[in-house]
């Protein structure tokens, strides 16, 4: 039988209409990332009095950097989540909307906040007690992942309103470890742990942004040191994870080793084992040095402004998100803050209903904005400035020499 041709209308209309409805798909489908060139809504704190579990976790935006079960939306929307965001670039969704060349480039830059921890089964993983003093003052947990929880200002009520809507609340029984310490240590190296995790030994001091760890295997990065494990996990909840950590967190990346009961309890009365106490005090702050050459606007903006900090500080009429180091979010109110131009940093923070200009100093003389990135170092051990919020926020400290070259331009007057 011979095959009858279809009209070329025919043919044309049927191609049109796949082509609209391919285009429709794909408009649906990436809708999120056209909403990265609208511009973000103020997200300041609007609830001053935080009464229930569900006010502390939308007060302190959770869902800004993980999927929250039980919130409205689950997930921030894509122009205000740093983690999606970063998800839609590695995935390259962008580039429908964006140049190719400068999505490319933003992968090549992409190392944090591309994926958090389920919260999901939190309730099985940590203690009641140790989170609710971590909120308070976080420290770095997975030392080579690089983003941590941000510092917030999450007092002792509100760590206990965010643990409850987690239904965080497990504490210790009381109950010793029964096990071998000396045969948990043997286990410890037989299975190889330390090839993942530090165990007190984390190189803090040398962990800055830009630093090649941090691109190291992801089942590295982000495996805990396992100094905090006594801390962290009841001696109920290690004998699970040990046991089988996949029912406990379907997508970690630890194995599930085939531990006989009495390998499980040596193994975790190993981990729980007092390691040397740390040092109760920070280590000495670092001193900026000063440049014996003149520093220039446009390499402070290529190191470090129009790098890293106007992801969190930009102006107002930039579109999509100006951050909450400007507009406001993360529980914090906006002070409308543009580290992306040489203007925005000259103008300075905007505190008591005017900008306070550039040098903004501290009463020692140190600047505010030196200050900031010198403060986050202490932070990485739980260590806070009571008045200097440290910077980047939930991210690794900036490189010494890159403080150097800021305090250097500042002190120079900020040339152009």
């Amino acid at each position: 039988m011979a095959r009858r041709s279809l009209p070329l209308d025919y043919v044309a209309g049927a191609a049109l209409l796949v082509a609209t409805a391919v285009g429709v798909f794909v408009l649906v489908r990436d809708a999120d990332v056209l909403a990265l060139r609208l511009p973000t809504r103020v997200l300041a704190p609007t609830k001053r009095s935080l009464e229930s579990p569900r006010d502390a976790v939308e007060h302190f935006q959770c869902n800004r950097c993980h999927v929250v079960p039980g919130l409205e939306p689950a997930s921030a929307r894509l122009n205000e989540n740093c983690v999606t965001c970063h998800q839609a670039i590695t995935a390259g969704r962008l580039d429908l909307w964006y140049k190719e060349a400068d999505v490319q480039r933003w992968k090549e830059h992409l190392t944090h906040l591309v994926r958090t921890p389920d919260l999901g089964s939190l309730g099985q993983r940590v203690k009641r007690s140790w989170l609710t003093t971590w909120l308070q003052a976080p420290h770095v947990v997975r030392p080579l992942y690089g983003a941590t929880m941000p510092r917030m200002r999450v007092g002792p009520r509100d760590a206990e309103l965010i643990a409850d809507f987690f239904a965080v609340t497990e504490e210790e029984s009381g109950e010793p470890a029964r096990g071998d310490a000396a045969a948990g240590r043997a286990l410890y190296e037989k299975s190889q742990c330390a090839s993942c995790h530090y165990r007190g030994d984390a190189p803090l001091a040398s962990l800055r942004y830009g630093a090649p760890e941090f691109h190291g295997p992801s089942a590295r990065r982000r495996a805990p040191d396992l100094r905090h494990v006594r801390e962290r996990m009841s001696l109920a909840q290690l004998r699970s994870w040990l046991g089988d950590p996949q029912r406990v967190l379907p997508d970690t990346e630890m194995p599930t080793f085939a531990f006989t009961a009495k390998e499980v309890e040596d193994l975790a009365t190993f981990l729980r084992e007092p390691l040397p106490e740390v040092a109760a005090r920070p280590h000495p702050q670092y001193r900026p040095r000063l440049l014996e050459r003149e520093v220039h606007y446009p390499e402070v903006a290529q190191k470090l402004s129009r790098h890293l900090c106007f992801h969190c500080h930009s102006d107002m009429r930039r579109p999509g998100d100006q951050g909450p180091g400007n507009t406001g979010g993360f529980g914090y109110d906006g002070v409308s803050l543009d580290l992306a131009t040489r203007a925005g940093i000259l103008r300075g923070i905007k505190r008591d209903g005017r900008f306070r200009g550039l040098p903004d100093r501290l009463e020692d003389g140190t600047p505010r904005l030196v200050a900031s990135l010198l403060a986050r170092q202490a932070e990485l051990e739980g260590h806070s400035h009571p008045e200097v919020l440290g910077m980047p926020l939930g991210l690794p400290p900036i490189p010494d020499e890159e403080i150097d070259l800021i305090s250097t331009w500042i002190e120079q007057g900020a040339p152009e």
